[in-house]
């Protein structure tokens, strides 16, 4: 009785298999669990392999080395730099990596990019301001706010006591907006407020702008006023000295300061101004002569 009953229920079974569509539907179903199972599993290895899971590198430290450098260091380990910013750390060397993503001792998978950032193969540079006229003190601090800095102080005659009267960098006159290295050391003239001596001024028709301030430092003197007959563009060293008040000959007191003008036109170095029609005294043990500064001839 049960056996009967068991074997007409597995014939339903395999009848529900083979000829109904209910089965039909159920046995495509499975099948098609099947074959996505396994086509997981087939991906999972592969990607396995692929991205070979479980391998790893160490990251090594590259702070401190040049690009070529660490492109070998990371190539022992199947790995690569990627340079990805470029910045300037003074206290750097020029050219080296000063930062790694990701970082030492980290580890990572073979073919995988180091992203570095190095530091600039070329110094940075600042426009130096315009100290002159300017106490020492606020010139100092001017200084140092763009990372420049005061090796020492040279005081020179003048009238205004502790007034920067000029900047030297490497024992050259340097002018206002000349960009200078980061970091560099320069030389402030500075007044001492004290009165000097006599001296004639010397001459500075014809001389460009870091010259005659050059040769009035020579002289204990310091140029005063600038003025340029058309304002230049970046083309400052083709302009020359046509006029200067003191007139050059005339005797004044050393710190005093030289007004100067300047032109590129050669033709104005021809050209008379009042001061230098003044005439002046010299005297002698014999006789008194009269100096004219015009014509440059003596009565």
């Amino acid at each position: 009785m049960n056996f009967s009953r068991y074997k007409k229920i597995n014939m339903n079974f395999s009848k529900f298999w083979k000829e109904s569509f209910a089965g039909f539907v159920l046995k495509n179903i499975i099948l098609a669990l099947i074959i996505v199972v396994a086509l997981a599993w087939i991906a999972l290895i592969y990607m396995d392999f692929y991205t070979h899971h479980g391998d790893f590198e160490t990251v090594p430290n590259l702070k401190g080395l040049y690009i070529e450098e660490a492109e070998m260091s990371l190539s022992n380990h199947g790995l690569y730099p990627q340079i990805i910013d470029s910045v300037y750390v003074r206290n750097k060397k020029l050219g080296t990596i000063i930062e790694q993503i990701p970082a030492a001792n980290s580890r990572i998978k073979k073919n995988r990019p180091i992203y570095i950032i190095i530091n600039s193969r070329q110094v940075y540079q600042v426009p130096l301001p315009d100290v002159n006229d300017v106490s020492y003190r606020q010139a100092d601090a001017m200084l140092k706010s763009i990372g420049l800095s005061v090796s020492s102080v040279q005081y020179s005659p003048s009238e205004y006591k502790d007034l920067v009267m000029d900047v030297k960098y490497r024992g050259r006159s340097v002018l206002a907006g000349i960009r200078i290295p980061e970091g560099s050391s320069l030389v402030l003239i500075v007044g001492n407020g004290l009165g000097g001596d006599k001296a004639a001024t010397p001459s500075l028709k014809g001389l460009d702008l870091e010259a005659a301030k050059q040769e009035a430092l020579n002289n204990s003197m310091v140029i005063g006023g600038i003025v340029y007959d058309i304002e230049p563009m970046g083309d400052d060293d083709q302009y020359i000295i046509y006029r200067q008040h003191p007139a050059a000959g005339k005797t004044i007191t050393t710190g005093t300061r030289i007004d100067i003008w300047l032109s590129k036109d050669k033709t104005m170095l021809d050209k008379v101004f009042e001061e230098d029609v003044d005439t002046e005294p010299i005297k002698t043990k014999t006789k008194t002569i009269i100096k004219t500064e015009v014509d440059e001839e003596f009565f």
